[in-house]
């Protein structure tokens, strides 16, 4: 049983009508499906004058991270983000895979943020493009080949199990999205023999290569529920509630041990006199949350970030909207974008990949009343 206590200044109900001169905080267990408070204060929880330590808010440009595999088609990605359950690469290939990989450390989700060619693999070849999601499972041997000049993939590594979907419960089997539009892929066997043919699995993010003189896609068919799979963004169909809010937790897509993976996407703001149409400022406690930008930007911004911009606001220090964020989002009618949202239980640490590619000052646009100063 829940007991809810209203003291003081409140609004009726969260995420709706609050009160003239305060900003909702909302202070929550288990991401935003747990127990929560409501808090109105007089100021922006995020009106800091300085932040020392590391869990300040950081942004980089995932633009400006070059692969290896960027200039070398035996190159790998390079991984930016990572704790004990899950890592975060980007790959920018633009020549085929020279060599077979095979990832025994987990599964992988390749998001497609540009680009498109084919994922070759022992199951058959599976076509990608602009917005996909593609799901590797573990062990699976498989090979990128680009179609196109310019691929930028977000790579997500499950490293404690395999991905999975989030219960659906009262929303049913068609939102947000119909599993009947999952893809897979048809056995198309590569029977060629005589050419040396290299696999690198991956164990611990150590590599073993192994060599052979066929090549290792000569599957002729196969049977049963593991595959690899591809599912595109545009063809997501979230929830919407007119009158209030609804959490990022709504837009979840695939559910993975120790993190989530939430796709926010276009839609229309709400209607009612007294909805809100920006998230509370929130200090989300129990996940470190990376957002990825595919394309527009998040409501919550009063600025366009640019698409590929990577953010992390660590689990127990505030974020939220903007100031500005409020008043712009009235003068619109809709939030137009698609980006990619990963939280994480525990803690992620960042590479020096990640550190080459920050902008110093991104804790700083959280309030209008700072000037950004370079630390």
């Amino acid at each position: 049983m829940i007991i809810r206590h209203a003291k003081g200044t409140t609004s009726k109900q969260g995420r709706t009508g609050w009160p003239e001169g305060t900003y909702e905080d909302e202070h929550g267990r288990d991401g935003f499906a747990g127990e929560a408070s409501m808090l109105y204060r007089v100021h922006p929880p995020t009106r800091w004058a300085r932040i020392e330590g590391n869990l300040k808010p950081r942004a980089m440009d995932t633009l400006a991270v070059e692969p290896t595999d960027m200039a070398d088609p035996g190159g790998v990605p390079t991984r930016i983000l990572y704790n004990d359950d899950v890592h975060v690469y980007v790959s920018r290939r633009r020549a085929p895979m020279s060599y077979y990989m095979r990832n025994a450390d987990g599964d992988e989700i390749y998001f497609v943020h540009d680009g498109a060619g084919t994922v070759e693999s022992d199951y058959g070849p599976l076509t990608y493009e602009t917005g996909d999601y593609v799901v590797i499972p573990k062990g699976t041997n498989y090979r990128i080949v680009p179609e196109t000049p310019d691929n930028f993939f977000l790579i997500i590594e499950s490293r404690k199990g395999p991905t999975g979907f989030p219960e659906r419960g009262m929303l049913g089997q068609h939102v947000p999205f119909d599993f009947a539009l999952l893809q897979g892929p048809d056995p198309q066997p590569i029977l060629d023999e005589g050419s040396e043919y290299e696999v690198r699995i991956k164990r611990a993010d150590e590599w073993t290569s192994v060599f052979y003189d066929f090549c290792p896609l000569d599957a002729v068919g196969w049977t049963g529920n593991l595959c690899p799979f591809k599912l595109n963004v545009r063809d997501l169909r979230a929830p919407y509630s007119e009158r209030t809010h609804l959490p990022p937790s709504t837009y979840a897509t695939f559910q993975c041990p120790g993190f989530w993976v939430v796709t926010f996407q276009p839609k229309p703001f709400e209607t009612a006199p007294d909805a809100e149409r920006v998230p509370a400022y929130h200090r989300n406690v129990d996940y470190d949350e990376v957002v990825f930008t595919h394309s527009g930007r998040l409501m919550s911004r009063a600025e366009d970030q640019g698409a590929a911009t990577l953010t992390l606001h660590p689990a127990g220090i505030h974020h939220g909207p903007n100031p500005r964020a409020f008043e712009g989002a009235k003068k619109a009618d809709r939030m137009d974008a698609f980006l990619v949202n990963i939280d994480a239980e525990k803690p992620l640490r960042w590479t020096e990949a990640f550190t080459r590619a920050e902008d110093p000052n991104y804790w700083a646009t959280f309030s209008d009343q700072l000037m950004p100063v370079t630390p």
